[in-house]
């Protein structure tokens, strides 16, 4: 075999463990041997260390690292169902369909409720649901993606807040592995999960410098940290399954390029794992694709390439062995990788200019945010508390509570923080912002003048809850008063007391406050769990391959008329899958309480809408009893969220008499520019003759119209209230017991006054 320039790292296991494998190993040129000791024991790695001295191949040692992962299981696979509730444990079960191992322990204390948890490569979603046993160990979750699992499978947490899940840099096993490699003379220490260069000196102290440290891009930290790490690296190895765990795996290819480029910089050698010539697991030969991406890895300037499933479970590993020795001398033979590189710096350095590295939202199929980018106003280092407590502080209601939470999390893009005078007016005016941006809605921050007196224009004021805690800070850039009377005609239309918005604005503080927020924490909440951000809702409708998603807005249980016309919208508009999002913020008295929301619709996911098909989550706002105003903000805010389609019924979020039935579907009209469709309905009603629910459009149906059968939402109130059941063509008897349970066991059902 003639001599090649990019090395080959071989990975042992079943497939290829006995000494008489090894050394064909060693015959083909292979230049490295290592095993995979997530899934591999002590025991292991000490008999392949001496396999491979005996036959003279250099051995990696290859750590597990910082990853969060499950533990064994009672059998090979489990099937998990959507709405399943599962207990996560810190101690090393064995798992079943109730109970998983979730590790390292350290984990558990830094999950939150609303955390998404991602078990292995398309297959289970967790959403976190209770973490009040997390000391303990225990956290309660659900299955929003219903899927099957293995053994020791990896987990990508996809928090609330964004942060950094601080996790040891090296497992116990980790340290006794290192232990015996330096008592076996290796060189070569591959650290997994490399976050930081930190971790890089700790793992180089580990193996007291007589190693050369392999670190492991795997993660979006790695990508954050890429540079440090890679200076303190004599090697980087590109992981590109664990990677395409935590980014969209369409960004692989030009992720790859970038680190490559960012390595040769350093002079700092890259190895590129994964899925090489995977259909050589089970067939003889390669598809067209894997040549050509081993070929296009190699001329990128990748120094070496790992065979993984191929050679450790792989039905033929000598065959794929044989094969990437070929492209690679047919690649150094061909091409000088080097001069067409240089062609392509232009390009990789328009791509890092670009942020392409960190901006998961460049590729999605999704509808763009609102204004074309996700606004992300969390504070990733918050100040000192000495910093926080000398600031002047403005306490939020719980109202502006969820005002900053959403502006933060990107729900109100493209919108920073509290508007400033220009915006508030042109929004006023004309519903848009001062850019022209459609805009229906003010979002402002008021204070008394007393208040606005003890704050300083370009100072940051500490924003705190009903418990005196900083949520979040505010730049200040403005302080203006407006004109109550005025707003409220512009806003609503009416100076009418009667109007409850005209109320609220009669209400609000004299000054308000603009300028851009940073949130520090969330506010505290009976239905956080349920709450997940629009970054969470866009990852979760890119991972189930949705491109067209509707979105639907309620502050009720469900009955028969709502699940007509969210089946009839999804089929209509051809959608992939459904967000059903109810409110759960201040509402008319009367309305439902949200956990009875909450449960109706958990059963409709248990028992009665198709799988995978139906995403639910709360969206914690209030009522601005704005109606076509606030129905258009409505669809704004759930486009932000991911939705290219937005049901608009009958009187959507009317008030009263103030708006006309169709007002909310005919403010859409003078938009014709917006990004997300408005799937319109009137009157929906149950047909006696037809047996099921009909849509009245235009007159359609009029032959049925003397049979319709129609319940308002007061008479259903007072039916539930009575302890009476709801006619079947209303709604579900399962949803209707949910309702009759509470009252009779005494529990508050409604909002109160």
């Amino acid at each position: 075999m003639s001599q090649r320039n990019v090395k080959i790292i071989a990975t042992l296991g079943p497939s290829t463990s006995t000494e008489s494998d090894l050394r064909k190993i060693a015959d083909k040129g292979v230049d490295f041997v290592r095993i995979n000791m997530s899934h591999s024991s002590l025991e292991d790695l000490e008999r392949f260390i001496k396999m491979s001295k005996k036959v003279g191949i250099p051995f990696i040692i290859d750590t597990e690292g910082s990853q969060v992962r499950t533990g064994d299981l009672e059998q090979d696979l489990i099937q998990f169902d959507e709405n399943d509730a599962i207990i996560l444990r810190a101690d090393p079960i064995v798992g079943n369909r109730r109970e998983l191992c979730l590790r390292p322990p350290s984990v558990f204390g830094q999950l939150e409720e609303g955390d998404l948890i991602h078990v292995d490569f398309d297959t289970l979603i967790l959403r976190v649901t209770d973490v009040s046993q997390a000391g303990e160990g225990k956290v309660a979750t659900k299955a929003i993606t219903g899927g099957y699992i293995g053994k020791n499978k990896a987990v990508v947490i996809d928090p609330v807040l964004e942060k950094r899940f601080d996790l040891p840099a090296l497992s116990e096993k980790d340290f006794q592995s290192i232990a015996l490699g330096l008592q076996e003379g290796i060189e070569y220490l591959a650290v997994s999960f490399v976050r930081s260069g930190t971790a890089v000196d700790e793992a180089r102290r580990a193996a007291q410098n007589k190693m050369k440290i392999i670190s492991k891009i795997e993660c979006v930290d790695a990508l954050e940290q890429a540079d440090e790490i890679i200076e303190k690296s004599d090697f980087i190895l590109i992981d590109r399954g664990d990677l395409s765990k935590e980014i969209p795996i369409e960004k692989i290819p030009f992720t790859q390029k970038i680190l490559i480029d960012k390595a040769k910089r350093h002079d700092t050698g890259v190895f590129v794992a994964t899925n090489l010539l995977e259909t050589m697991v089970e067939k003889r030969k390669p598809t067209r694709a894997e040549v050509h991406d081993v070929i296009t890895t190699i001329v990128d300037g990748a120094v070496g390439l790992t065979l993984s499933a191929e050679t450790a479970i792989g039905k033929h590993p000598m065959e794929c062995i044989n094969m990437l020795n070929k492209l690679i001398e047919h690649a150094e033979l061909t091409v000088n990788g080097y001069q067409l590189k240089r062609h392509q710096n232009g390009f990789i350095k328009a791509l890092e200019a670009s942020d392409y590295l960190l901006d998961f939202n460049i590729s999605s199929s999704l509808v763009a945010p609102h204004g074309g980018r996700l606004v992300s106003r969390v504070c990733k280092q918050p100040p000192s508390e000495a910093a926080l407590a000398a600031m002047p502080k403005v306490r939020l209601d719980v109202n502006k509570q969820m005002e900053v939470e959403q502006i933060a999390f990107g729900t109100y893009s493209p919108l920073e923080g509290f508007m400033g005078q220009a915006d508030f007016h042109a929004v006023l005016a004309g519903m848009r912002l001062a850019n022209g941006t459609v805009w229906p809605i003010p979002i402002v921050l008021d204070v008394g003048r007393e208040t606005a007196a003890q704050l300083t224009i370009g100072e940051p004021v500490a924003l705190i809850d009903d418990r005196d805690e900083v949520m979040a800070l505010l730049y200040l850039e403005e302080m203006y008063e407006f004109d109550a009377a005025e707003t409220a005609v512009k806003l609503y239309g009416t100076i009418h007391s009667d109007h409850p918005g005209v109320r609220m604005i009669r209400q609000m503080n004299p000054v308000l406050l603009g300028g851009k927020i940073d949130l520090i924490r969330r506010r505290d909440s009976a239905t956080k769990a349920y709450e997940l951000t629009p970054k969470q809702l866009r990852r979760l409708f890119d991972e189930r391959g949705w491109s067209r998603v509707l979105g639907f807005h309620t502050r009720n249980v469900i009955h028969r008329g709502h699940e007509y016309i969210q089946m009839q919208a999804m089929e209509q508009e051809n959608c992939d899958g459904l967000l059903v999002h109810p409110v759960i913020g201040q509402k008319k008295p009367g309305d439902f309480n949200p956990q009875y929301i909450i449960q109706s619709y958990e059963k409709m996911l248990e028992r009665f809408y198709p799988r995978n098909r139906v995403v639910f989550a709360t969206f914690s706002t209030y009522s601005r009893y704005a109606g076509p105003r606030e129905a258009l903000f409505t669809a704004l805010c759930r486009q932000n969220f991911g939705c290219s389609h937005f049901v608009v019924g009958r009187d959507h979020t009317g008030v009263g008499n103030f708006y006309a039935p169709d007002a909310s579907h005919r403010i859409f009209d003078q938009f014709p520019e917006l990004d997300i469709k408005p799937v319109k309905f009137g009157e929906v009603f149950y047909s006696q003759s037809q047996r099921q629910y009909v849509h009245m459009t235009n007159g359609s149906h009029a032959s049925v119209a003397n049979d319709k059968l129609t319940i308002s939402g007061s008479e259903a109130r007072r039916m539930i209230q009575g302890g009476q059941r709801p006619p079947g063509w209303f709604m579900r008897p399962e949803i209707a017991n949910i309702l009759l349970g509470a009252v009779k066991n005494g529990e508050q059902l409604f909002t109160e006054a």
